[in-house]
């Protein structure tokens, strides 16, 4: 582990320092002021705390200028290490309620009181004989990134819960995390004024050790290209194929079928392909209809139409950033969305433009009904647009086909 800059340290909140101490191993650091504590984190770390930097100094350039010299070079309240915050209380929380997007509102942050002054920490000391925090369990789960830094580790499939884990600002920084990797790690419960259980230190990240990072590549810089392996679908669709790395957008009037297609499409994939990750994300679909989609065995997320509008755009952005970090590990990831046209237009725009195959890594398929959307047909590789049903048919209309259908094989 590299040493960190004492500076960027002074900039970070108590929070996040206590945090890094339990993760060295250090004793009582609970007891330490904040220039005490960063001088040990960065003693453990084999660096030169900066009060001996400062003893280091000849008398007469002490004499001098006295402590007031190094205060005016480097004035704490106006350093910003690289990627800190402009507002270090922007840590302390999970978002600004007027800065970040509704679907990333939670109900009450995680607070640390950082501000409180050395006098209130001298009045109120730990017990000498206090027992160390124990360490209450190992949690896993997707992690969820807000616009300040912060993130959370979501316990319910891609949705915000009281039973969320807290990851500060340094954690994200420090393991390079990204929103949909999967975490892992010892969870302590929450204190005075905390909301949420916080993440002790991050043992595993998509299931490798922490501490011994891969490099790995980043979606967008992909190459995209287009399918080749083709993929199982129902008879319905035997005119219309598709393949890994295929966006699918299956269009009509209510009633036409569109819901009923997806299902037989993810009963074929389930079946003629267990090497694949298919994850359904329901927006504003029929009550009903919720649970038909759990009986077909995959991983469901989402809800009904009584539900929050910005939650179910929270979960399809959560969970297509989930299926590309799998892509870039080179896994096979088919999201099926029903439906694209009830999620807001940027939403549908970025999950169903996540879908391709990649040269590099692995694929992400996006199967969509779009009800009589005409945008996702454009960017569709595979285009179906169904005529009302008669009876227990599902008729698709003329015009339906797929793009280089020549190069699946």
């Amino acid at each position: 582990m590299s040493v960190l800059d004492p500076r960027e340290l002074q900039a970070s909140p108590l929070a996040d320092l206590h945090a890094l101490a339990a993760e060295l191993g250090l004793e009582g650091f609970r007891r330490l002021r904040k220039e005490e504590l960063i001088d040990q984190i960065v003693q453990a770390q084999g660096g030169t705390p900066a009060s001996v930097d400062d003893d280091d100094r000849g008398d007469g350039e002490t004499a001098l200028y006295g402590d007031a010299a190094s205060e005016a070079d480097e004035p704490e309240s106006d350093y910003r290490a690289p990627g800190a915050f402009e507002d270090d209380a922007e840590d302390l929380h999970e978002s600004s309620a007027s800065e970040a997007p509704r679907d990333y509102q939670e109900p009450m942050p995680n607070w640390e009181q950082e501000g409180e002054s050395k006098e209130e920490e001298e009045e109120e000391p730990e017990p000498a004989d206090a027992e160390p925090e124990r360490e209450e369990d190992v949690r896993s789960g997707v992690l969820d990134v807000l616009p300040n830094g912060s993130g959370f580790i979501r316990a319910e499939p891609y949705r915000h819960s009281r039973d969320d884990v807290y990851v500060s600002p340094a954690q994200i920084r420090r393991c390079e995390l990204r929103p949909g990797d999967e975490v892992a790690g010892p969870v302590r419960p929450p204190r005075r004024n905390e909301r949420h259980p916080s993440l002790v230190r991050v043992a595993t990240v998509n299931g490798v050790d922490a501490d011994a990072p891969s490099e790995r590549p980043r979606f967008d810089k992909l190459t995209a290209s287009w399918p080749t392996e083709r993929l199982a679908g129902p008879g319905a669709l035997s005119d219309a194929p598709y393949g890994k790395g295929s966006r699918v957008a299956v269009g009509g009037p209510p009633g036409a079928g569109a819901t009923y297609l997806l299902r037989e499409a993810t009963k074929v994939l389930r079946d003629r392909h267990p090497d694949l990750q298919v994850i359904v994300v329901l927006a504003g679909v029929r009550p009903e209809e919720e649970a038909d989609w759990a009986d077909l065995g995959a991983e469901v997320a989402g809800g009904g139409y009584d539900g929050s509008f910005d939650e179910q755009a929270q979960v399809a952005e959560l969970a297509v950033q989930r299926a590309k970090r799998s892509v870039e590990a080179g896994s096979d990831v088919v999201v099926v969305v029903d439906s694209l046209d009830a999620l807001p237009p940027s939403t549908a725009r970025r999950v169903f433009g996540a879908g391709r195959n990649t040269s590099e890594a692995g694929s992400l398929t996006i199967l969509a009904s779009t009800g009589t959307a005409a945008e996702p047909h454009r960017m569709a590789t595979t285009h179906v647009t169904l005529d009302p049903r008669e009876g227990d048919q599902t008729r698709i209309a003329a015009g339906s086909g797929t793009l280089r259908r020549d190069l699946l094989r």
